[in-house]
Parts: C-alpha cells; sequence; structure tokens
C-alpha cells in the first residue's frame, strides 16, 4: 500500500530492497503514519547552512519536493513541524486538500494560529472526523475517530495523535512541555487500552531525559496508564539517524506508541539506499534531494489484543469504578432518606435547624465569621450613635432650652462619671440597647438585635440611679455588653406610664 517508503529496513535504517509492501487484507487493520519537520522558509538561510546549495534553499524548489514525498507516501497521517502559515495558506493547502488530507493547524491560547507551529494531516476517506483537539505551545493532538466501514469489528475506533515539536535549548523546558501535552491528554480519560501514538521533532538523542521519559524509566508518575516505545526500537532494535548538518548527524525525531492496544506493523525506511545515507552523513542538510535539514519518518500501526497483565489491570479499574458508583449511589440514597425525615419530623413544612453550639447559643457555624458580623453589627451602631449624639448636641445649641430631664442629665454627668456603652460614650437620651434581653437580668450581650433608642422618651419618670449603676457596671466589665437590661426593664414601665415606645433607629 505505501510502497518503497514502507518495505522492511536493514541495519542503520536502510532499506534491504525495493518493493511494494504487500496488502494482507481488507479492510486495512491499522493506520500509516509520518512525521517530518519541513524547514520553515525563515530559518532556512546560508548563514545556518553554510554547506548546502543555495538554489536548493529557496522555497519555490523545496516545497515541490515537499509535496512530492508527500505524495509518494500516501499516509494516513501525516504530522509536520515548523510550518510556516504564511506560505501554507492558500495554494499549498488546496493542493494538499487534492491529495485527499484535511490540515488542522496549531493554535495559540490568545493569538490564534501560529505563525510558526505544527500541523496534522488526515486522510478524510479513512477518519470519520476529528473527536477532540489539544493545542499547547509546543504539542497539539487529535482525536480522530476511524470510519466504521475500515474496521474488521464494524465499530468506529478512536486513534489519537500528538505531534510535537520541543524546545532546541532548553532540556528541562523539553520536560514542561512534554509533562504538559499528557496533563492534558489525561483529560481525555485515556487509558491503557486507548490507541495513542506520538510524534515529531523532540530535539533531544536516544540517552536524554526526554527519551527516558517516554519510555517510563525515569520519571515516576509513568502518565498513569499510557505506557510507550519507540516504533524503530521496537521495529528494527536501534534509533535511525534523522537529523545532519554538517559535522553533526544523530536522532532527534521520534515515533512512539502505546505498546499495551497497538503494535507495529511497518517501518518506514528513512534511507533508500546505503550509499545515500553515507553521503548525507558526510555532505549534512538540506540538499538537492531532501528538503529539509530533517529526515521523514514513519510507520504503520496495527491495533493488538490486550495482554493478561492489561485484563488485569482493566479488571482492577472496573472493579474500582464500581465500587465509586456504589458508594456515590449509597451516599444519596442517605441523603434522600435525611431529606424525607426532615420533612416529617417539621411541622407545617418548616426546616428543622440545625443544632446549636453549646459556646455562647451559637449556631454550628465558624465562630470567627459569627464574631465578625457581631462586631461590624456594633461598629455601624456606634457610628449611627456618634451621628445621633452630634445632631441633638447642634438642637440645644440652637435652641437653648432643655428640658428637666436634660437637666437632670446634666447634673447627674457632673457628679457620676460620663457612662460608657461598651467602649463607646454616650450622651444623655441616646443609648445602646439588646431588644432581645429578657427581663432576667441577663448582662451578657447577645450577637443580634441591637438597637439605638432615646431613652428620655421613657426616663422622665424614671429612676435614673438604676440607669447609673447599670452603666457602672457595663463600664467595669465590657463583656457585659451595652445596657442589655435596661429596654426590657424600661419598655413595661413606659407602656404602664403611658408613655411612647422608645424609639428605635435599627
Amino acid at each position: 500500500l505505501f510502497y518503497e517508503l514502507f518495505s522492511r529496513e536493514g541495519p542503520g535504517g536502510v532499506a534491504k530492497e525495493k518493493k511494494p509492501a504487500v496488502m494482507e487484507s481488507w479492510p486495512p487493520r491499522g493506520i500509516s503514519v509520518v512525521s517530518w519537520n519541513v524547514l520553515a522558509p525563515r530559518w532556512c538561510s546560508k548563514e545556518r547552512f553554510p554547506h548546502s546549495d543555495e538554489n536548493c534553499m529557496e522555497w519555490s524548489y523545496r516545497k515541490e519536493r515537499i509535496l512530492e514525498k508527500l505524495r509518494k507516501c500516501q499516509a494516513d497521517v501525516v504530522c509536520l513541524q515548523e510550518v510556516e502559515v504564511r506560505v501554507w495558506e492558500g495554494e499549498l493547502e488546496s493542493r494538499v486538500a487534492s491529495m485527499g488530507y484535511k490540515m488542522v493547524k496549531q493554535q495559540e491560547k490568545k493569538k490564534g494560529i501560529k505563525a510558526v507551529g505544527n500541523a496534522i494531516l488526515y486522510k478524510t476517506e479513512t477518519f470519520d472526523g476529528v473527536e477532540f483537539e489539544i493545542h499547547r505551545s509546543r504539542v497539539m493532538a487529535l482525536g480522530l475517530m476511524k470510519s466504521s466501514s475500515l474496521t474488521h469489528s464494524g465499530d468506529r475506533e478512536l486513534w489519537v495523535v500528538a505531534c510535537a515539536h520541543l524546545d532546541a535549548t532548553k532540556p528541562a523546558h523539553r520536560l514542561s512541555q512534554l509533562k504538559s501535552m499528557f496533563k492534558h491528554l489525561e483529560k481525555q480519560k485515556l487509558d491503557c487500552t486507548s490507541r495513542v501514538v506520538v510524534c515529531g521533532d523532540f530535539n533531544a538523542e536516544p540517552h536524554s531525559d526526554v527519551a527516558k521519559a517516554m519510555r517510563n524509566k525515569k520519571e515516576e508518575d509513568a502518565y498513569d496508564s499510557l505506557f510507550f516505545k519507540s516504533a524503530y526500537s521496537a521495529y528494527l532494535g536501534k534509533e535511525p539517524m534523522t537529523y545532519s548538518v554538517k559535522g553533526w548527524n544523530g536522532t532527534l525525531d521520534y515515533l512512539w506508541y502505546t505498546h499495551s492496544s497497538i503494535g507495529v506493523e511497518h517501518a518506514k525506511p528513512v534511507f533508500e539506499t546505503p550509499f545515500q545515507a553515507e553521503i548525507i552523513r558526510n555532505e549534512g542538510l538540506p540538499s538537492a534531494a531532501i528538503p529539509s535539514d530533517h529526515m521523514p519518518i514513519g510507520a504503520t500501526f496495527v491495533p493488538i489484543a490486550p495482554s493478561e497483565e492489561v485484563k488485569q489491570w482493566m479488571k482492577a479499574k472496573a472493579a474500582k469504578e464500581a465500587k465509586a458508583r456504589a458508594k456515590a449511589k449509597a451516599k444519596t440514597k442517605a441523603r434522600a432518606k435525611a431529606k424525607a425525615k426532615t420533612k416529617t419530623s417539621c411541622p407545617l413544612g418548616k426546616k428543622q435547624r440545625r443544632p446549636k453550639n453549646k459556646v455562647d447559643g451559637v449556631r454550628s457555624m465558624d465562630l470567627k465569621k459569627a464574631a465578625a458580623k457581631r462586631s461590624a453589627r456594633k461598629t455601624m451602631l456606634r457610628v449611627t450613635l456618634e451621628r445621633l449624639r452630634k445632631k441633638r448636641g447642634e438642637l440645644k445649641n440652637t435652641d437653648g432650652q432643655a428640658t428637666q430631664t436634660q437637666k437632670q442629665g446634666d447634673a447627674d454627668e457632673k457628679s457620676e462619671t460620663p457612662v460608657q456603652l461598651g467602649s463607646v460614650d454616650s450622651l444623655p437620651g441616646w443609648v445602646m440597647v439588646d431588644e432581645k434581653s429578657t427581663a432576667s437580668g441577663s448582662m451578657r450581650a447577645g450577637t443580634k438585635g441591637w438597637v439605638i433608642m432615646d431613652a428620655s422618651s421613657v426616663m422622665m419618670d424614671g429612676d435614673l440611679n438604676a440607669a447609673s449603676n447599670e452603666a457602672q457596671l457595663s463600664r467595669n466589665d465590657p463583656s457585659l455588653g451595652l445596657f442589655p437590661s435596661l429596654f426590657s426593664l424600661l419598655m413595661p414601665q413606659s407602656l404602664a406610664c403611658g408613655h411612647a415606645p422608645p424609639q428605635t433607629v435599627f
């Protein structure tokens, strides 16, 4: 199906012979994936590649060679790196579409499509469409649903293909970018039965931390249940040379796959002949035959039956999920039962109050929040009290007169220490009291119900000495509150004497 591009390779990644790959059965069991860093035009210059022919670096020449390679391989999925959008939009994209591909370009979170980034091409005749997309700074991934007409079971198959181009300068950044990709893949609830292929330019050699992390040898987290192998290592026993400039040759590009769910059926020969490999090793890239500084790599992947280890893992996972569902169901049932019991025990459908805390009668809630609310309430009342004091002082200065009660209050002020309401001084007449206090004489302040009242309206015939005594108690012990019993003592007296009820502000 893929001609010599997917014929069996010999040692060093060189094809033994050129012959078409025989299609063993229909429909095909798996998919073919090719990865290639095509070298963006802005970075292809004589300064960077002095060993290359200048004519071979012209984009007008290079783009034809790139399209020729894509047309020749006819892979189901092609992952490209260093795609410069301005030169691919229009003509090149339409020519790729004529080959049967749909192109998805990498996007940035705030800027939209990246000027130079990754792109994934997939055959529309092989896949029904894209289930999900993941776009990170250096990685993109697509969840591709394989058409049911091309599967043996007749069911649609989800294949996840990720295209990466990791940082070329800092190894720590490469690891961070790799972890970011897997973190977002985990959100798709993938497990060891999922078919995942991760390919691209990793800018890392086989012994690097990035390669070890992909093999799950160094990273302890092992990316949950996704375990990877290199397609070339599994098929050929070694990684081929994928990058060459004059003076340095090595492996920077990889094809990783989840070996618990898929296997490698074919691996693309990197070089057509040993002679070509030797020329590229000596002279470097790009060249007249290869229009990039990287070689294209590819493989054909097929789904495999789960091993006994995977079956045990799946069984354990199913048991864990069943236990979690049973626990959630029991919790929901208990909650519904408690709700029904509450409705039955509450008269007239009223909600049952939550049990109170034994400390100061405060309900079972955060005591700090209760204290904050109480403090805010008292502060607001103190501010209002100050305003009323000033207003009464202005009225007294304007009228030049004082009632008998005010004169008596002035005399008391001279002879007694000024009345303190908690930590606030009060002029005669205006006081702060707790309207919810009872006549039992409890002097401790409550949390709600504080009011400001005009005591002069009920104290014309009252005993000011009693009020002074209570003020003295409050002054000696501020925790007793702001005249909590004065209101309950004066209210019945005012009603009995025919006075108007106290004038409340709140």
